[in-house]
């Protein structure tokens, strides 16, 4: 789906899975969503008696624990997006929506259960950027078919640490080994990671430059010259790729096994490749090119604070059964572990104690880095992101505007079978 930034949106899902799939609660990654509409993980229902890795409380009303947003076998909800924040039209972003209900986001996205959304903007329309049918949307993800090339179902007797799931098949927007026709000219390609659990550090098979363009949240300040970019789940990036050099021959997005960034579990990218563009051999004008400034940050990105309002550690732990754990708990519908109030901006710690890297992301608004290890940012990440690599016993600084919505609103890790294992918990934005 694409849509203008300030167009009152109105989606209505229709679930018509098989009983057995239970509840559903769908997430629009990247929006700035009211609380009811932003696919609230849910509790323990009568479809759903238990959960194997949440200590949900027994006998929580509807209302405390979520359940009353739920999206129930043969029925139906419209959620609303206003595509509104901070009294503003949102900024132009690649979105994308997922199933987020408790304990079963991953198993619900390996099955499908997700899509791209575009936001668009008089800011971004109006930049000499690539568009129309040479703006590529490529939505990556990694799945195992049976010899009947249907789905297998690896969803058994998985627990952490070793509880990632990972494809044997790459597939970009559905397909294996897909192949694309261009022309010798720019092109701007989004490129998104579905992947329950893996990454890929993308390259240009020719060693072509990679002009980064946006992250999760959009433009960035200005334009970032890349050989190698890795791409951890929900993350995205816009990148703008001029094909002339490569006049009548083929380019490969490829992923490189290691990358030069730190390589623990949970960071190690596939290596080989994902896709084909064939170049056409006739050069054609382009009148279009990347410009030296593209977005300033908001200004409340220069009052964040560096130090931490709140904290956030990622622990492991447990006696008879191990579970991810955010602050020593692991997810509880009705619990919020911190309370920002509205109109404010605050600087949240994130503070990763395990030995796996972790790829946390925070609703509700977008979030700029402040620091790793305290230390300034790469210039890559030196933007408005919403999801973020936290490697082993490593601390990063990211600040985050509250406006207009106020809440619960949970964040996680979006390494999925992490998050399904107890690596999730809330906040909740209070009236000033």
């Amino acid at each position: 789906m694409r849509r203008r930034a300030g167009q009152r949106t109105r989606v209505t899902f229709h679930h018509e899975l098989p009983e057995k799939a239970g509840e559903l609660s769908v997430h629009l990654h990247g929006g700035h969503n009211a609380t009811q509409f932003d696919g609230q993980p849910g509790g323990l229902t009568e479809r759903q008696p238990t959960s194997l890795f949440c200590r949900i409380p027994r006998g929580l009303s509807a209302k405390e624990s979520g359940n009353d947003l739920l999206l129930e076998p043969g029925g139906r909800k419209t959620y609303v997006y206003e595509l509104i924040e901070d009294g503003r039209p949102e900024r132009a972003a690649f979105q994308w929506y997922h199933d987020h209900r408790l304990d079963r986001t991953a198993p619900h996205s390996w099955r499908g259960l997700a899509g791209m959304w575009i936001v668009d903007d008089e800011l971004d329309s109006s930049l000499p950027l690539p568009s129309g049918d040479r703006d590529l949307p490529l939505m990556i993800a990694d799945r195992t078919f049976d010899r009947h090339n249907q789905l297998t179902d690896p969803f058994t007797n998985r627990r952490p640490p070793a509880d990632g799931i990972l494809g044997e098949s790459i597939l970009v927007n559905g397909a294996y080994m897909p192949h694309h026709w261009v022309s010798a000219r720019r092109y701007r390609l989004r490129i998104l990671n579905v992947s329950a659990f893996r990454s890929y550090d993308l390259h240009l098979s020719n060693g072509a430059p990679m002009i980064q363009i946006a992250t999760d949240s959009g433009l960035m300040p200005k334009p970032i010259r890349r050989r190698e970019i890795l791409l951890g789940p929900a993350e995205r990036v816009e990148v703008i790729v001029d094909f002339a050099g490569a006049a009548g021959d083929s380019v490969e997005l490829r992923s490189t096994r290691r990358h030069s960034g730190r390589n623990p579990a949970g960071a190690r990218s596939y290596g080989g490749a994902l896709m084909q563009f064939r170049v056409g051999g006739d050069r054609r004008p382009d009148r279009t090119r990347v410009p030296g400034h593209l977005r300033p940050l908001p200004e409340w990105t220069d009052k964040a604070k560096r130090k931490p309002d709140h904290r956030w550690t990622i622990t492991i732990g447990g006696l008879i059964k191990t579970t991810w754990r955010l602050n020593g708990r692991t997810f509880n519908p009705a619990y919020a572990d911190a309370f920002p109030r509205l109109g404010t901006t605050e600087s949240w710690e994130i503070h990763n104690r395990t030995n796996v890297a972790h790829v946390m992301h925070l609703h509700h608004t977008d979030w700029y880095l402040l620091e790793r290890n305290g230390k300034p940012p790469p210039p890559w990440e030196d933007c408005l992101k919403e999801t973020f690599f936290v490697y082993p016993n490593e601390k990063i600084l990211v600040a985050g505007h509250f406006a207009d919505h106020t809440g619960k609103f949970v964040v996680h890790c979006h390494m999925l079978d992490h998050e399904d294992h107890g690596l999730m918990s809330q906040f909740q934005v209070v009236d000033r």
